[in-house]
């Protein structure tokens, strides 16, 4: 069994240098690391010293995005195993190896792990802190654990079966933010099974300070609406898993509209209310909805009294 991990770029230079060093030290040596640069044309120029011959760089040349270039490397890879890597990330040395060999002694389909995180990029790996959720202990994911635990960004260490991939289709591209959770909703929809590690895959940095010649991340920069749009689609494209699974529905739609009051968009929260049956269902929403508005309201006139009294 082999690994092929992928890493999408798009004008992060530095950062990418310092990712790939990652997936190449971790790499099996009868692995591959694919780097997709999304039309940025700066991989080549930053990786131009490196002669590992398990580095593969290739252009995006499908839907331009996070979702198109992850595409893209999966229809170049040769691995059975397939890895995300963020090009801001590192991965942590072994975590190819237990993801090895979690697919070969399991039924998982694909699997994450915790992920550990850094406040500025220029702090040494060893600072890295865990998250201390999702609470779940290593092995394949329970069915019972609420969803928002186990919905996983592609950031997590997510890798899959190349081979479930291709069943289950591409990413969709038209999702700029969400199209992880939108992925894992049609894995868990097609009753895939899960595999979660205890120990961090990935680590995370916050802080772009000292590389300000780099991109910043994209969920920092991105229009909340587009973001609360993304979020919709999540939700409206798996209304079939929905109808056997109405804990995960109204987690679901909870998250939709608490980021949509907290960011202060309205367009998003009355598609998904008008949309939304039985007619109790639609009413609980809406008096979330208008508690979490009113929430942000008292927050807002608060911090507006806190400014006025300094």
């Amino acid at each position: 069994m082999t690994v092929s991990i992928i890493i999408p770029t798009y004008n992060r230079p530095a950062l990418l240098q310092r990712a790939v060093a990652s997936a190449l030290a971790a790499c099996p040596q009868d692995g591959e690391v694919i780097v997709v640069d999304d039309r940025s044309d700066t991989a080549i120029k930053a990786l131009r010293d490196v002669t590992d011959p398990r580095l593969r760089i290739t252009t995006n040349t499908g839907d331009k995005g996070a979702a198109g270039a992850r595409n893209h490397g999966i229809a170049q890879a040769k691995g059975d195993i397939v890895m995300f890597l963020d090009d801001d990330d590192v991965m942590v040395a072994d975590y190819p190896g237990r993801v090895l060999a979690a697919a070969a002694g399991s039924v998982a389909d694909w699997g994450f792990a915790r992920l550990a995180e850094l406040n500025g990029i220029d702090q040494p790996l060893s600072h890295a802190r865990c998250n201390v959720t999702p609470r779940i202990s290593s092995g394949l994911v329970p069915v019972d654990v609420p969803i928002l635990d186990r919905l996983p960004a592609f950031s997590q260490g997510f890798w899959i079966r190349r081979q479930v991939f291709t069943e289950l289709g591409p990413i969709y591209v038209d999702q700029k933010l969400d199209e992880d959770s939108d992925y894992c909703f049609r894995l868990y929809g097609h009753q895939r099974k899960a595999w979660f590690e205890t120990e961090p895959g990935c680590i995370y940095s916050r802080s772009y300070a000292v590389l300000g010649t780099d991109a910043p991340q994209l969920t920092r920069g991105n229009d909340k609406l587009i973001e609360s749009q993304c979020h919709l689609r999540t939700f409206q494209r798996n209304r079939s898993y929905f109808r056997t699974h109405p804990a995960e529905q109204w987690a679901l739609i909870r998250r939709c509209l608490r980021f949509a009051a907290y960011n202060g968009v309205t367009e998003t929260p009355k598609v998904l209310l008008s949309d939304l049956q039985p007619f109790s269902l639609r009413f609980r929403a809406w008096l979330f909805w208008q508690i979490k508005c009113a929430g942000k309201k008292r927050y807002q006139r608060r911090i507006a009294h806190n400014t006025l009294q300094a």
